[in-house]
């Protein structure tokens, strides 16, 4: 499915985000000092975005779309001069220090040549990079977008390892009955998501 397509479906509200990122988002202020500056590299329907402008985030984001910035815009008027057009890609869509940079849904859609690259790069412009991506252990893969590559944890571990660069694996999401998993086993860092997790998330550490 094209992009632009996919963004004007309204896919994803804060509601339904809110839920579904609950760890990814956990992760992002564990390792975020309060109030940060936050860089959202690809942010699609800009509701983990309004999330974190909402938690007092300093946050901003890019999107190859120009239509990604239009609808987030106007479903979160907040958000107005914190969005531009980017490409991961080029060192200009980075036009500041951060403390955190993020992606979600992101790396999974490019090849390891371009994710070398953009590790590359981000590793420059902020204390942290935190990522999530989904993995083969994912059970429904229909949700994804075309072209999404569903690769091991192995995979991520030993691309950002080529990288040159530190990291910490977590988890998220557990196919197979999450909502009978005691709250414990919920969090990202425990050990049981980590294993089971049908998404991987990074905490990888920038250069700087």
């Amino acid at each position: 499915m094209a992009w632009d397509k996919w963004l004007t479906e309204k896919k994803f509200t804060l509601f339904r985000s809110s839920i579904i990122q609950e760890q990814f988002i956990q992760c992002i202020m564990d390792n975020t000092e309060k109030s940060g500056k936050i860089l959202e590299a690809g942010f699609g329907f800009g509701t983990t975005t309004e999330l974190l402008r909402d938690l007092d985030y300093d946050i901003s984001g890019f999107d190859l779309e120009s239509i990604a910035v239009e609808l987030a815009v106007k479903r979160y008027p907040h958000l107005d001069n914190r969005l531009f057009v980017g490409n991961i890609l080029d060192n200009s869509s980075y036009p500041d220090f951060y403390d955190t940079i993020i992606h979600q849904g992101v790396l999974e859609h490019f090849n390891d040549e371009d994710i070398l690259k953009i590790l590359e790069i981000e590793s420059k412009k902020c204390k942290n990079i935190i990522f999530d991506v989904p993995n083969n252990l994912r059970k429904n893969t229909d949700d994804e977008g075309d072209n999404t590559r569903f690769e091991s944890p192995q995979f991520w571990e030993d691309i950002i390892s080529k990288a040159g660069l530190e990291y910490q694996r977590y988890g998220r999401t557990y196919d197979y009955g999450n909502d009978l998993l005691p709250n414990e086993l919920k969090k990202y860092d425990s050990d049981f998501m980590k294993r089971a997790g049908r998404s991987c998330i990074f905490v990888v550490k920038g250069k700087k």
